[in-house]
């Protein structure tokens, strides 16, 4: 009786270590076949007087072949909505970034973020990514 339950206890440890080989094979493989996009702000400082200039950099790209991208920064003042205040021409195809130099006004928050536009056509632009916010306070 007990060389069977070793035999049964031995089958069913390989049998679970193959399964889980293949379900990380799996796991691994579904990960480089996904295409891949990242984007990224950033501020010079996250305080500044009223008046001074502010430096904004954004940064992104993607792998996906055949599309152009364009990277915008857009703005929010305080709990106002978001505008855009530059965009990148949609000239490359893997990469870009963009920087400004901003006057700090008014008094408050100001919020920043990066979006990642996919250009399939002239007329037709696919939101891909956006990045965390990065918060200024003017004082």
């Amino acid at each position: 009786m007990g060389t069977i339950r070793r035999f049964v206890r031995s089958r069913t440890g390989s049998a679970a270590a193959v399964v889980a080989m293949a379900a990380t094979g799996l796991a691994m493989s579904a990960g480089t076949a996904s295409a891949k996009s990242d984007v990224a702000v950033g501020v010079s400082s996250y305080s500044v007087p009223v008046g001074h200039t502010l430096q904004v950099s954004a940064s992104g790209g993607s792998d996906v072949a055949g599309s152009l991208i364009q990277l915008c920064i857009d703005e929010r003042i305080g709990k106002g909505g978001w505008h855009t205040i530059r965009c990148t021409p949609a000239e490359s195809q893997r990469h870009e970034s963009l920087r400004l130099i901003l006057k700090a006004s008014p008094r408050g928050e100001l919020q920043f973020r990066a979006r990642l536009v996919s250009i399939l056509n002239a007329q037709h632009r696919v939101p891909d990514q956006t990045s965390a916010t990065a918060v200024v306070w003017v004082r």
